[in-house]
C-alpha cells in the first residue's frame, strides 16, 4: 500500500482563489464560458438524497475496499460521543484511564452567564464515552498504530494545524478528539448535514471512519470529474507547480482514465460526480480517495465549473489540467485552512473593510501631525 492521506482540497474555496484560478486558466479552457451572468445553478439538475448519500464513506467503501486504503468504520456513534463533538471547548482525557468528560452547558437565553452565579448557570453535565474511546483504541491497533480520522463526508482537514506536525496523524483517541473538535468542517457536517439542507436530507446515521495512516505525496493526487458516467476531465489537486509532472502528464491522465474504466465506472452508482485519486509511482497503481457528488459547491480544482457543465460528455478535450509554471501559488493558493486560526470575526468581509478604514484613517491622521 503507498504513503496516503486525505485529499487537502476543499468544498468551500475562497473567491479571490478561484478568480485567480479563473486567471490562470483562462488560456486552457476549451468551452465558451463568457457568460458569467448565468446562474450558474441552471446548468445542474438538483441534487438528490440518494446522489448525496453515495458519497457516505460507509456506503461506497465496501464496494472499493481493493481499490482504495484501508479502513474502520465506527457505527453507530453513541449520542453521547456527538454530544461531546457539539459541545463547547476542548476536554481531553487521560490516554489510559478514560472515565468521563464534564462539558460546560450554559443557558443560551442567558445574558451574562459566566458571571453570574444564578440559576442561569446549569451544573456541568457529564458525558461518558469511555465506550467509544475502547473502540477507537481496538481500531487503531488493528491499523497498525497510526491512523486519519473522518466523519462521514469530511475529514478536519482544516483543525490539522491543531494537530502536531500539522498532519491528521492520530495515535490515541485524545489526538481525534482534539481534531474532530477543532474543525469547523466536522460540526458543520454534524449539525447541518453536507451538500443539502438538513430538511432535504433527513436522518443520516453519523459515523466515524479510522483510515490507515501513511503521508502522501501532494503531487500525485488528482480530482477526476464524471458526466453521464464518463470521465471528462482531471485536475491536479494541489495548487503547485512539479515541473516533473509536465513530462508525465500522457502518462498519468492514461492511468487515470484506465483505472477508472477498469473500476470505477460500473460500481459507482451516480451518473455525475467527481473523485480524487492517487497516483502511486512506486507501485505503478491509482488509489480511490473519496468520491463528491456534481454541484458547483465543490472544488473544481482548476477547471471552472461552467466549462464542465457545459463539456460534452462524449468530448475528451479537457483532458488532464496541471498547475501553470510561472504563477506566484504563494499569493492565493498556500495556508488553504489558515483562516480557520483565527477567530472568525478576522476573516469576516466586514471586519476586514473596518480595519481598512481604521488604518487609513490613522494614516491620514498621521500625515496631518507632520
Amino acid at each position: 500500500m503507498p504513503v496516503i492521506h486525505e485529499s487537502v482540497s476543499d468544498s468551500h474555496v475562497d473567491e479571490d482563489v478561484r478568480a485567480a484560478i479563473a486567471d490562470i486558466t483562462a488560456h486552457t479552457a476549451t468551452i465558451d464560458c463568457d457568460d458569467d451572468e448565468e446562474d450558474i445553478s441552471q446548468l445542474f439538475a438538483p441534487l438528490t438524497r440518494a446522489e448525496v448519500c453515495n458519497c457516505i464513506f460507509s456506503t461506497w467503501y465496501p464496494n472499493f475496499r481493493r481499490e482504495t486504503i484501508k479502513s474502520e468504520i465506527i457505527k453507530p456513534l453513541e449520542q453521547g460521543f456527538i454530544d461531546y463533538l457539539l459541545a463547547d471547548g476542548i476536554m481531553l482525557p487521560d490516554q489510559d484511564d478514560i472515565p468521563q468528560y464534564s462539558c460546560k452547558i450554559e443557558d443560551p437565553e442567558s445574558s451574562d452567564s459566566e458571571w453570574s452565579e444564578d440559576e442561569n448557570e446549569v451544573e456541568s453535565a457529564a458525558i461518558d464515552i469511555e465506550s467509544t474511546s475502547a473502540e477507537i483504541r481496538r481500531r487503531i491497533e488493528i491499523l497498525g498504530g497510526k491512523v486519519m480520522p473522518r466523519m462521514c463526508w469530511s475529514a478536519p482537514k482544516d483543525a490539522s494545524w491543531m494537530a502536531m506536525g500539522n498532519s491528521l496523524e492520530c495515535r490515541g483517541p485524545s489526538d481525534i478528539y482534539v481534531l474532530l473538535k477543532s474543525s469547523d468542517k466536522v460540526s458543520s457536517d454534524l449539525i447541518n448535514g453536507r451538500y443539502l439542507p438538513k430538511e432535504q436530507l433527513g436522518e443520516i446515521e453519523h459515523e466515524l471512519v479510522l483510515r490507515q495512516w501513511s503521508n502522501l505525496v501532494p503531487s500525485m493526487e488528482f480530482r477526476c470529474f464524471v458526466k453521464d458516467k464518463k470521465l471528462i476531465a482531471i485536475s491536479q489537486v494541489d495548487y503547485e507547480y512539479y515541473e516533473f509532472l509536465e513530462s508525465m502528464r500522457d502518462e498519468i491522465e492514461t492511468k487515470l482514465r484506465l483505472f477508472f474504466d477498469d473500476h470505477v465506472r460500473e460500481k459507482f452508482p451516480s451518473d455525475n460526480y467527481c473523485y480524487d485519486a492517487y497516483v502511486a509511482q512506486t507501485v505503478n497503481r491509482v488509489y480511490l480517495i473519496d468520491f463528491e457528488p456534481w454541484i458547483p459547491s465543490v472544488d473544481s480544482c482548476l477547471f471552472e465549473w461552467r466549462e464542465l457543465a457545459k463539456a460534452d460528455s462524449s468530448d475528451k478535450s479537457l483532458g488532464l489540467r496541471l498547475f501553470p509554471k510561472g504563477v506566484n501559488a504563494m499569493g492565493h493558493f498556500s495556508g488553504k485552512y489558515s483562516r480557520n486560526r483565527l477567530p472568525v470575526e478576522a476573516t469576516d468581509d466586514q471586519f476586514r473593510g473596518s480595519m481598512a478604514e481604521l488604518i487609513k484613517s490613522v494614516a491620514e491622521q498621521t500625515r496631518q501631525q507632520k
